[in-house]
């Protein structure tokens, strides 16, 4: 698992500084694990969601 954002690949402005400058494509999870069908990044992110709004709520 790994939190959002992630580097692992070039297709933003910043992976693609990165890769001409250090010639590195993917920094913190490879593409084939960010989008492998066992990735579960997005439903962590979810889960994240959800805490953040009980907590705001208990302490509004």
């Amino acid at each position: 698992m790994h939190c959002l954002p992630a580097f692992h690949d070039v297709e933003a402005q910043y992976g693609q500084d990165i890769k001409e400058k250090y010639g590195i494509t993917e920094m913190e999870v490879t593409d084939e694990v960010f989008t492998s069908k066992y990735a579960r990044q997005f439903e962590e992110a979810e889960n994240r969601m959800h805490s953040i709004k009980a907590i705001m709520a208990a302490t509004l």
